[in-house]
């Protein structure tokens, strides 16, 4: 490569990192976080290019959960992506203050249970424990938002799953139940 194209490629992405790293990161308050490049994200590695979360909360949530049985490959990959809202570095357009509750789109949180309905967690089914989509979030203290357009809500990406480096099968399979740690609280409750 020439070295006139090096130096024009080098800008380029010193803009596009500068860019990242002032998308601010609500969820975590007064920390004043920014958005930043990280690696290793496991779960949540579709946001390797720039995240609002570290690999320690990442391990943190999917640390906290049980087994979601009979979950079809679909179920998963929606229950992982909304378990990694916090990570998105376009937060602040879904995550509101007080008390920190992110917009979930009605459609990610309708075809979430969808997907779910017949999984089993406890000795129950999804579809037996919430009767629609809306119950599904607000029961995870998720804020059901129907305009349901990104960027005003968190809406789910399929393509996260194909282009993402690595999904770690061992942890992939589960769903929350408890208050992550530290002011993270993802899903609390869930089953």
């Amino acid at each position: 490569m020439a070295p006139a194209t090096c130096l024009v490629a080098g800008i380029l992405l010193s803009l596009a990192l500068s860019c990242y790293g002032q998308m601010e990161c609500p969820f975590f308050g007064q920390e004043n976080r920014k958005a930043t490049p990280k690696t290793n994200l496991g779960n949540c590695s579709w946001y390797e290019h720039s995240s609002c979360c570290e690999r320690a909360e990442i391990t943190a949530v999917f640390a906290e959960m049980l087994t979601l049985q009979g979950a079809s490959q679909s179920c998963r990959n929606r229950v992982n992506y909304m378990m990694c809202y916090f990570c998105d570095p376009r937060q602040r357009n879904f995550i509101f203050n007080a008390p920190r509750q992110a917009s979930v789109c009605s459609s990610f949180c309708d075809d979430t249970l969808s997907q779910c309905h017949g999984a089993r967690s406890n000795g129950a089914t999804l579809g037996s424990r919430y009767s629609s989509g809306r119950e599904f979030c607000e029961a995870n203290f998720f804020v059901y938002e129907t305009r349901n357009s990104a960027p005003s809500c968190f809406q789910f990406n399929a393509s996260a799953f194909s282009a993402a480096p690595t999904i770690h099968a061992s942890q992939y399979s589960v769903v929350p139940l408890v208050a992550l740690s530290a002011s993270i609280t993802l899903l609390q409750g869930l089953f």
